[in-house]
């Protein structure tokens, strides 16, 4: 983003202060947001006290921390039920997730982020490997299986612009060089579906692919995860193939 297409900067100031609460950080007080953005904690407890007057955001009187109130979904509702593919994607991630017996999640494009939208649980799962919801998350582009399966449709220079110039090294495996991820993507490309070798998180790994639809657009990626002692390199083939054929699918009946 261009500074000079802001036009009102107290309220990009504010907005900013909203995208400091994640999954991962669902409660945060006056200092932490102030240390995050660089900004006054006067201004940030003046962003935040305004929200909480107008319902967005909520005050832990023990705490004295803040988080997102329960209106902030009202706005998902509204883009989700607006996605005309959204019953379509469930529907074929769901007898895909019973077929394979692993988990599955669908994500959309989100600047450098992969944002998950949707995920399906089988109805028999290994209870010795955690179930969790990661609907609203992001997760970097380059080292997920979803987020590379969507970068391989892309030409070089718009990869490019889609890598952070700052890479967290999440694991040992994660590949944070761009010559080294720029041929990872080449290599997916080739093959048709995306590996993350516990590349974002330790003990998992994921396969992935890019859903299209019939004009050609870049709707998502689907992927199927779980724990890396059994996700060998022959199951990961076949997890592929029933992926692609998923992804046709949705195409098909779009």
């Amino acid at each position: 983003m261009d500074e000079k297409d802001i036009k009102v900067q107290s309220l990009h100031k504010s907005l900013k202060v909203l995208e400091c609460f994640s999954a991962n950080s669902p409660e945060l007080g006056v200092t932490e947001i102030s240390n995050m953005l660089g900004i006054y904690k006067s201004n940030v407890h003046n962003i935040l006290t305004t929200f909480e007057a107008l319902g967005y955001i909520l005050k832990n009187p023990q705490t004295l921390k803040y988080s997102l109130s329960n209106k902030m979904l009202e706005y998902s509702y509204v883009i989700t039920s607006q996605l005309n593919y959204q019953n379509v994607v469930y529907q074929v991630m769901k007898r895909l997730t019973e077929s394979v017996n692993e988990m599955s999640y669908f994500g959309v494009p989100h600047g450098k982020y992969v944002l998950y939208m949707f995920n399906a649980y089988p109805k028999l799962y290994d209870n010795n490997y955690p179930i969790r919801s990661i609907m609203g998350e992001k997760a970097e582009l380059y080292c997920t299986s979803i987020g590379k399966a969507m970068l391989l449709t892309m030409q070089k220079e718009e990869i490019l612009t889609r890598l952070p110039q700052e890479r967290t090294q999440y694991t040992e495996n994660t590949l944070i060089e761009t010559k080294d991820i720029l041929k990872d993507i080449e290599e997916s490309a080739k093959r048709g579906y995306a590996i993350d070798n516990s590349e974002h998180e330790e003990g998992l790994r994921c396969v992935g692919v890019p859903v299209i639809d019939r004009n050609h657009k870049l709707l998502g990626g689907l992927s199927i995860s779980g724990s890396a002692r059994k996700f060998t390199d022959k199951k990961i083939e076949g997890f592929a193939k029933e992926l692609m054929d998923a992804a046709f699918e949705i195409r098909s009946r779009l």
